[in-house]
């Protein structure tokens, strides 16, 4: 009798373990899901400052080509070929990098750390050591 006795309070200790051991898992799915979302919100300014930055960089490639020959052409008609042609690359060379300092700046300010399911989980933990240090006393 002192071993059904002795059973019963460990498959009802082995019940509760498993029980938090079930709710843990599902907690920690549940928290993957959050992190999972809030990493989309936060990436989806990245992408977008990424965006500006390539398509400013194939813009500016692009465009810098025709701008460049008609400036010099331009400019070669008050001064030699050569000045011409150094300025007007200076010029274009110096509006590509405002472009991508301005595209770096922004992806420098975003937060793409999960906050929320971090302190999510820290709450997480709390209650499963709780749970556990209940059911274990």
């Amino acid at each position: 009798m002192t071993n059904s006795n002795s059973d019963g309070q460990d498959g009802s200790w082995i019940h509760q373990i498993t029980e938090v051991t079930r709710d843990g898992v599902y907690l920690m799915q549940q928290e993957l899901h959050l992190a999972r979302q809030e990493t989309v919100e936060k990436l989806k300014p990245v992408l977008g400052s990424t965006g500006l930055i390539a398509g400013g960089g194939i813009m500016a490639a692009v465009g810098s080509t025709y701008l460049m020959q008609a400036i010099v052409q331009l400019l070669a008609t008050w001064m030699p070929l050569w000045l011409a042609s150094l300025l007007a690359g200076l010029g274009f060379t110096l509006g590509g990098v405002a472009l991508v300092r301005t595209g770096s700046q922004q992806l420098k300010e975003l937060d793409v750390v999960p906050q929320k399911t971090i302190n999510s989980l820290r709450e997480d933990k709390e209650w499963l050591v709780a749970q556990i240090k209940s059911r274990l006393t």
